[in-house]
Formats: C-alpha cells, sequence, structure tokens
C-alpha cells in the first residue's frame, strides 16, 4: 500500500508525517525517539505491516525533528493539536524512547482520545509513577532488556502500575530492539491492537 509523505500547518509550523491506507479498523499513530524519524518506521517495513492487517498508519515527526519546524508547545500538546487536525478518533498511540514519555504524559491528559497506549523503552518512567495508575486504556510495554538508556526496571514499573498494561520483553536486545527485530515487534503490536 502507498505510503505518502504530507505536511500539515500547526500553528504556523510546517509538520511532516506519513499516512497510509484507510484505517478500515482503527488508526494507529506512530511517534519515534529521538535520533530517529517517520522514515525509520517505514524503512523497517512496520508501517507495511500494521497497513497490511487494516490499520491505517500515521507516522509523524514532532516539532523540531525531522522535517517538523519548531513549535513552542508541550509536546503532548502538539499531539493533541495533531490528532485533532487530522480528525484521528480513537486511536492507539506508539511511543518509543522519548516519545514514550510524550505518549504517558498524553494518555495521562487526553486518554478519552485513545484506544490503546504502546509504550517502548521510555525514558523518565520514574518521573510519573505515582500517577501511572490514573492510565486506564489497555497498554502493551514492549523492551529491550539489555536497554542501557532506559533500565527494565521502567518496564516493570508501568507494568505494575498501569492496571490494564501486558508486556513483551526482547531478551536479548537493548534500547532500539522494534527495530532491531520488526517483525517480532509487529506480530506482538498487531496481536494486541487485536486483542489477541
Amino acid at each position: 500500500m502507498a505510503i505518502d509523505d504530507k505536511y500539515i500547518d500547526i500553528d504556523g509550523a510546517k509538520i511532516h508525517y506519513l499516512i497510509s491506507g484507510d484505517g478500515e479498523k482503527d488508526t494507529v499513530l506512530l511517534l519515534h525517539g529521538k535520533k530517529f524519524t517517520a522514515d525509520d518506521w517505514r524503512n523497517a517495513g512496520i508501517v507495511d505491516y500494521i497497513n497490511n492487517e487494516g490499520y491505517k498508519v500515521v507516522a509523524v515527526e514532532v516539532p523540531g525533528y525531522g522535517k517538523s519546524e519548531m513549535l513552542d508547545i508541550p509536546y503532548e500538546e502538539f499531539i493533541k493539536k495533531f490528532a485533532d487536525d487530522l480528525n484521528l478518533d480513537k486511536f492507539h498511540i506508539v511511543g518509543p524512547s522519548f516519545s514514550g514519555e510524550i505518549s504517558i504524559k498524553f494518555a495521562l491528559k487526553y486518554q478519552d482520545m485513545l484506544k490503546s497506549l504502546v509504550i517502548i523503552d521510555s525514558i523518565n518512567v520514574d518521573k510519573y509513577k505515582e500517577r501511572l495508575k490514573e492510565i486506564k486504556v489497555k497498554t502493551l510495554v514492549v523492551w529491550g532488556k539489555k536497554d542501557d538508556v532506559a533500565p527494565y526496571e521502567f518496564a516493570m514499573m508501568l507494568k505494575e502500575n498501569i492496571p490494564d498494561a501486558k508486556i513483551y520483553t526482547f531478551e536479548e536486545l537493548g534500547h532500539t530492539c522494534y527495530l532491531k527485530e520488526p517483525k517480532v515487534f509487529s506480530k506482538e503490536l498487531i496481536d494486541f491492537l487485536s486483542g489477541k
């Protein structure tokens, strides 16, 4: 299925995103890590894997990253504006690394917009430990056990504190586990999205 490069203007900033599929099922919003862009999801084949299961995929580059211009608002507010502008109604959000933290903040504020939350190797989880129980959407936690950026104890913190959370661990991988094993990651993600 074709993956289209598109731009949208948000508060005067040009924002780049990829979009693919018609979303007969749901929409999956992919964020990215600090050293990555939307293209990494495309290049790893993950966009295609999710598409082929009938989901619409939107991979956005947050302000100041990739081809997106700077915008001086909190990232979780940016996600809200972006989702509203694209009329994304009840979507799944996938956040690796620094966007894992963005996704947690978004879920704490706007979880009524979410169908589910997928957190991969997120930084700074400990900052939100006391509030994680407020997240009531179903959650998938994906972690590389050998992560030397975001320790595995963060994965356990999420699993133990978010009421409806399950965990998938890549025993032999580190911080970018989902890109190292895109087929395995995509299968786990799709099983989770489809309620298996």
